[in-house]
């Protein structure tokens, strides 16, 4: 004969499967928050249109979706937009969009919009012999102006990057408060002249801005008062990095840092055959996250508060990986591997961040802005694959902690901002048996805390 359960049994296993439910429940939406498509980590964000998400400082990033287009802050969910932003927008620390159309330059907020024409440019220009060209391109951003360029000519409708009869380039500061400009800088150059890279997306704003007006030549160009700061001969696109106020210069094997504001050389170092670390393409602009660091052979020299300080550990080369056992220096961190586990030192002060699983076989991303985050990926080994694909593991530095890691199915190349997050990407190609797919995830740290 069998035992009649009691009721106090029937309640306990109730409550034991409400509780087990709950878990599955909790577990389930952690997951969720956690893991969007291919991507494992703290996803802000996920859409279907990759090209149109682009990142910013301070937390901010701007995307589109089927209700329109919109500027939106990853770490308190404030949203703004609607309205069509065209291009891909240069974002201020404030969520402030800045883009171009045509001739003109917009500068889009929560509150409104400010429209600067390409008329306005000229008439702050004061040449009247000259035309607006066709088209102005974001070139550097501080808190108070947005550096553009323009080809301003006889004729007009200039483009840029083409020769033109009688162009030349001349750089704008546009007030970002209320759109006036307030200055104009005329580099008395051709139109065809590559002076400067665009803005690159995720720096925060910094007053100078590097001008290659020869192959030969930098300037540092003050945004705040259109004035040249400091000029440099013998040194072509690469001898030169600015970070806030200060211009780390290559000449032979000597490097010196001087004050733009002050003029005072702050520090200087030597060392055979030195060079200034690469910067990827970000026209020599690093962020005050980023350390300006001095290749000298198989040590480095990193810029600290008091000067120059030696590591005795190589900088990565082109390989780009950290080999077990060997330790790898980038930005202010030296890398060792031991297995899969990376530990970060922050070599400048000599304090150990952390240890964090990356597999062998990743690759630092060295063309990416330096500062919070650091991209390790690994390309996809698909020697016949119609699209190069890649996955990755971004790391905080500040904690050793992953932020993010993917499957092996991610298009190559991560836009990263300095404060630490980045936008991924996937497109699949259209096969017989299937359409085509893309897909944009937006990752990053908890809290933005920027340096002082």
């Amino acid at each position: 004969m069998s035992a009649t359960p009691s009721k106090s049994a029937d309640l306990a296993k109730l409550v034991a499967a409400f509780v087990v439910a709950a878990l599955a429940v909790a577990l389930g939406g952690w997951w969720l928050l956690t893991r969007t498509g291919g991507v494992d980590g703290r996803v802000f964000h996920s859409g279907d249109r990759p090209a149109s998400m682009t990142i910013g400082p301070n937390g901010w990033f701007a995307y589109s979706d089927d209700e329109g287009e919109w500027v939106e802050h990853a770490p308190t969910g404030e949203r703004w937009g609607g309205e069509r932003l065209y291009g891909s927008p240069v974002l201020t620390s404030d969520g402030t969009a800045v883009s171009t159309l045509g001739p003109d330059v917009r500068i889009a907020r929560a509150s409104g919009l400010v429209v600067t024409e390409g008329s306005d440019l000229l008439v702050a220009h004061g040449d009247k012999e000259l035309l607006p060209g066709d088209e102005v391109e974001v070139i550097g951003l501080s808190t108070q102006h947005a550096a553009v360029v323009s080809c301003l000519s006889p004729a007009g409708q200039a483009r840029l990057g083409k020769d033109v009869p009688g162009g030349r380039l001349v750089v704008s500061g546009v007030a970002l408060e209320d759109g006036q400009v307030d200055w104009s800088h005329d580099t008395e150059v051709g139109c065809a002249t590559r002076l400067a890279t665009l803005y690159p997306h995720g720096l925060p704003e910094q007053r100078h801005v590097l001008l290659t007006p020869a192959e030969e030549t930098t300037q540092a160009l003050d945004l705040d008062t259109g004035a040249i700061a400091e000029t440099w001969q013998q040194a072509p696109r690469g001898r030169v990095i600015v970070r806030q106020d200060e211009a780390v210069h290559r000449s032979g094997d000597t490097v010196s840092v001087t004050s733009l504001r002050s003029g005072k050389e702050l520090a200087r170092t030597s060392c055979p055959g030195a060079r200034l670390d690469g910067i990827g393409e970000s026209g020599g602009r690093l962020a005050a996250e980023g350390t300006p660091l001095v290749r000298c052979g198989d040590s480095v020299r990193l810029l600290g508060d008091d000067g120059f300080v030696t590591v005795d550990s190589p900088p990565v080369e082109e390989s780009q990986e950290v080999a077990d056992g060997h330790s790898v220096v980038f930005d202010r961190f030296l890398i060792s591997r031991s297995g899969d586990s990376l530990t970060l030192r922050d070599a400048l002060v000599g304090k150990d961040v952390g240890a964090v699983d990356v597999p062998e076989g990743y690759r630092i991303s060295t063309n990416d802005l330096r500062g919070r985050l650091i991209v390790f990926y690994r390309p996809a080994d698909k020697l016949l694959s119609d699209a190069a694909e890649s996955s990755f593991h971004i790391v905080d530095t500040r904690t050793a902690a992953l932020v993010a890691t993917t499957d092996n199915d991610l298009s190559p190349g991560a836009e990263v901002s300095t404060d630490g997050y980045a936008v991924l990407g996937e497109f699949v190609e259209r096969r017989r048996t299937r359409p085509s797919y893309s897909k944009a995830w937006l990752v990053g740290v908890e809290d933005v805390q920027r340096p002082s």
